[in-house]
């Protein structure tokens, strides 16, 4: 991992070693369906698209997700999420990431993927390239892998220090807007005189 050292009794493996990256299915727009019996599980709805699709489709058993299930979208907007709705078909740009938890721990490997999320952005740099990565590419990345349970330790402390920054995060937005209406009603005192 950059030539840094690893800690004793850690190992690095490539991903494609301590998972399998599933791809969803492709569909035609005829097989968008506006109502069905499955709902389609597409990039946009992971980031900002509230709009769904569905499909009467019955696929093999590696095209559902469900709750708990590590996803990652590798096309445009992409990274890793844990799924937390009900049982659907996803999309081919999202693979679901099968793995064996003796092996690796579902919350690190979420952590490992996000980490490395931005360092793929920071590698391609900015502009208006839209970014994907591909299956080959991801499996081939180095991951650095402790005992099962240091992951858990470390995905549990990156999960509470992120929670803290986003506590933070909202706080300073309260501020903001508070900030901001002071400023206006002292502008209202200034001119109303």
């Amino acid at each position: 991992m950059d030539g840094q050292e690893l800690p004793v009794g850690w190992q690095t493996a490539e991903v494609g070693n301590v998972c399998r990256l599933v791809n969803g299915r492709a569909y035609s727009k005829p097989e968008l369906l506006e109502s069905g019996k499955y709902r389609v599980l597409r990039v946009g709805n992971l980031f900002t698209n509230p709009h769904w699709y569905y499909s009467d489709l019955e696929l093999e058993d590696d095209k559902y997700c469900q709750r708990g299930d590590l996803l990652y979208a590798w096309s445009a907007s992409f990274g890793p999420h844990v799924w937390d709705g009900e049982r659907v078909v996803y999309h081919y740009h999202i693979w679901k990431v099968d793995h064996d938890e003796d092996l690796i721990d579902r919350d690190y490997l979420r952590a490992f993927f996000q980490w490395d999320t931005n360092r793929i952005k920071q590698q391609r740099g900015s502009g208006s390239t839209m970014l994907h990565v591909t299956k080959k590419s991801m499996e081939q990345r180095n991951i650095p892998v402790p005992s099962t349970s240091e992951q858990r330790r470390i995905a549990a402390r990156l999960d509470t220090t992120l929670a803290a920054v986003e506590a933070c995060r909202q706080r300073l937005d309260e501020v903001a807007a508070i900030l901001k209406r002071f400023r206006q009603a002292v502008l209202a005192a200034a001119t109303s005189g």
